[in-house]
């Protein structure tokens, strides 16, 4: 393709996809700046320190599907990249299974009782919904689940996970949640699984997949990002927050943030003052449209007023003992406990804390500014280890401190009907020439860091040529979540 005129590119967003579409274009000599509303890069993906501790936000298991991507992470973090045996159990019904689900550990974890009536349940609604056209699937979480489960098993277990995740009623969930989260597909595939031993390959079941983890933590490769933009001539702008762009003629003009109690504002040309300048977004793609100064239609704007994401609070509790769970993940499916699943930082690398000490993260799902999200914590820690103790998990004298961190956009919420507006966000978004939105929340998907970092290498790869052959949301879309 020979070598290209120098572009003028405007990053929104310092996480992982941002920094590594701004790492591909320094390197092929563009000028790049980089917003970032925080005072360092990472977004989600950063690794912190605390009393000789590091601390991941939430768990990061990297198990891509791409090759590509593994081998590059590979070539840059060498032996600190670690291949590691990757286990989740589940606290359900008392008893400590396997997750995603197996088969015969659900079965044994449940009573013969319950488990006909789950049967029984199962038998009936699989029939309903065969033959009454008004139980049949409708695009909702709960009747999907229902109708593949049965009845009883859904009361039993998604309902109240799902519930205690999204942080909404299950039934106001889009069904894309269960087809692309739910590792098995029925009750059915639960006993086939059983008799055969063989589990149906997904994507979401980290069994079936090589999974690797940074020693000294996620934020790590991140920080090959930024060094490299940094080395290269790119500039990256901290507690910098986007306040608007400009729009004219289907084109960004002008990126406007505010830094240091100053408004600042970017031209989005080239070096050459043409008009081959870029804006690649990372930010939530609903504040993203917020923020479009220019014609941006009412139908558009009510879409994206219309999504939104969960929050969550991280509660870090500093242990004076090595073993905790026994397993990286542990999940909590019953209401008893307020959280939805334990992540232990010593199991992910024993590098992450200190000799003969551990550390745990539960997470929490909330809405920013309710309750939850507001609680000190000190409250935080006492609601999550009454049940812990009670169920002899974890006891309030093996703890020496706890903190909390707290994530705005956490997960985005599914809602039923969501695909349908962002089937109208992007058709928006695609008709702008130089505004292209992708990562984990441009997208408003479900992607891991592993995803975000082949995003960022697709959306700087098309970069370039994009009037000869442009980059399709259609194609980054369908892995995460469908439209």
């Amino acid at each position: 393709m020979g070598l290209r005129e120098p572009m003028n590119v405007v990053v929104l967003g310092g996480g992982p996809a941002g920094l590594c579409a701004a790492w591909n274009l320094v390197q092929d000599g563009h000028q790049v700046t980089v917003l970032e509303k925080q005072p360092v890069c990472g977004g989600m993906s950063i690794t912190f320190e605390r009393g000789g501790h590091r601390y991941d936000l939430g768990p990061h298991n990297i198990h891509s599907r791409r090759k590509s991507v593994i081998n590059f992470l590979k070539s840059v973090l060498g032996d600190d990249l670690v291949k590691h045996d990757f286990r989740a159990e589940i606290y359900f019904q008392g008893k400590r299974i396997q997750y995603p689900f197996a088969g015969v550990d659900v079965l044994a974890a449940i009573n013969p009782l319950t488990a006909a009536s789950c049967a029984l349940s199962f038998a009936w609604t699989r029939a309903r919904s065969l033959f009454i056209p008004s139980f049949r699937d409708d695009g909702r979480y709960e009747t999907w689940v229902v109708n593949r489960f049965g009845k009883r098993f859904y009361d039993m277990f998604f309902g109240p996970y799902s519930e205690k995740v999204w942080g909404i009623p299950p039934r106001e969930l889009s069904d894309i949640v269960a087809k692309k989260r739910v590792s098995v597909a029925s009750l059915s595939e639960i006993v086939h699984a059983v008799i055969f031993k063989k589990q149906r390959f997904h994507p979401e079941n980290p069994r079936l997949v090589d999974n690797y983890y940074p020693r000294k933590g996620v934020g790590v490769i991140c920080d090959f990002f930024v060094e490299g933009i940094k080395k290269g001539g790119g500039r990256i702008l901290n507690s910098a927050e986007v306040e608007s762009l400009d729009m004219r003629q289907g084109r960004v003009t002008t990126v406007s943030y505010r830094r240091e109690e100053a408004t600042e504002r970017i031209e989005v040309t080239s070096p050459a003052g043409s008009e081959r300048g870029y804006v690649l977004s990372t930010i939530p793609v609903n504040d993203l449209v917020r923020k479009l100064d220019g014609d941006v239609p009412a139908p558009v704007k009510a879409a994206a007023a219309e999504l939104d994401f969960t929050a969550e609070v991280l509660l870090y509790l500093d242990l004076k003992k090595p073993d905790a769970c026994g397993v990286p993940l542990l999940y909590f499916s019953d209401w008893e406990f307020p959280f939805n699943r334990v992540y232990d930082i010593g199991i992910f690398s024993r590098d992450m804390v200190p000799e003969n000490r551990n550390s745990l993260c539960i997470e929490i799902t909330c809405t920013k500014g309710d309750d939850t999200w507001r609680m000190s914590d000190a409250e935080l820690a006492e609601r999550c280890l009454r049940p812990l103790e009670r169920h002899g998990l974890l006891h309030g004298g093996d703890i020496s401190g706890c903190h909390t961190r707290r994530l705005e956009h956490a997960y985005p919420r599914f809602r039923f009907g969501y695909e349908n507006r962002l089937k109208l966000l992007f058709g928006f978004l695609e008709n702008q020439s130089n505004l292209i939105s992708f990562g984990r929340q441009g997208l408003f998907s479900y992607a891991n860091v592993d995803d975000a970092i082949w995003m960022g290498f697709e959306v700087a790869k098309h970069l370039g040529y994009q009037k000869r052959f442009p980059l399709s949301m259609d194609e980054l879309l369908p892995d995460y979540i469908s439209t």
